[in-house]
């Protein structure tokens, strides 16, 4: 249960956890749980779109439903997101890229990018029938985490002097990552059977391949690229869905 609500609260802006320190171990075993994380946002947001049902057509409905989204995280991916590409598209060396994506001011590729990403999601989701909108935003937020932990278990951290991607140590593996896979192939497949597995499982090769990319361009993975890597397979996962209901 701790481990869990580790899960939910470096995920999102609830405090569930505490004031409590948490070690090497149990942050890895949280690993387990981020794709469960993930289907909380989705309910959330399925909420929000039934809410927003009266609204009818257009685009009010996505731009108040990626809003709620961004407030659920607290921006905290969306801010990898912009941090990553500062860095990686900065045509720079490894340790400058790094260096770069520490800073906290936001970059002309990292704005252009948030926007590219935004833009996305609200045209694909706008694209839907509500129906497919529900089951498309219930699974989206546990592709992007259950990415989160396939980085994590996959890619060594970049930084040497560590940071706060680097709290899973060495506990992250392989048992992690595969308990976090089979928790999000059985809600993709009860959320929308082969048409939502379909998506997951297209996202994820995508998403590995995004991943295996940033590891080389930096020699490893940061906190921020978890984040971009999940904001980027959300949004793989959105559009590959709606070509797929299309």
């Amino acid at each position: 249960m701790r481990s869990m609500l580790l899960a939910i609260s470096f995920l999102t802006i609830a405090p569930v956890y505490g004031n409590r320190v948490a070690d090497e171990r149990e942050f890895a075993n949280s690993l387990y749980y981020y794709p469960l994380v993930g289907f909380i946002i989705g309910m959330i947001l399925f909420a929000v779109v039934r809410l927003c049902e009266p609204l009818g057509p257009g685009i009010a409905a996505e731009v108040l439903i990626l809003s709620v989204w961004v407030l659920i995280t607290g921006a905290l991916h969306l801010d990898g997101l912009m941090d990553s590409a500062d860095g990686l598209f900065s045509g720079r060396a490894k340790e400058q890229k790094l260096e770069i994506m520490k800073d906290s001011r936001i970059g002309a590729m990292g704005a252009i990018t948030l926007v590219i990403v935004i833009l996305l999601k609200v045209a694909f989701l706008d694209s839907l029938a509500i129906a497919d909108q529900s089951w498309v935003l219930l699974v989206a937020p546990a592709v992007g985490r259950f990415m989160m932990v396939y980085t994590i278990c996959r890619y060594p951290y970049a930084r040497p002097g560590g940071g706060l991607g680097a709290a899973f140590g060495g506990e992250a593996g392989y048992p992690k990552l595969m308990g976090a896979l089979l928790l999000l192939l059985a809600g993709a497949w009860l959320a929308q059977a082969w048409t939502a597995l379909t998506a997951a499982v297209i996202t994820i090769a995508l998403g590995a391949l995004i991943a295996a990319w940033i590891a080389k361009q930096l020699g490893g993975v940061t906190g921020d690229t978890f984040g971009a890597v999940c904001e980027s397979s959300e949004t793989i996962f959105i559009i590959t869905a709606a070509l797929l209901v299309s």
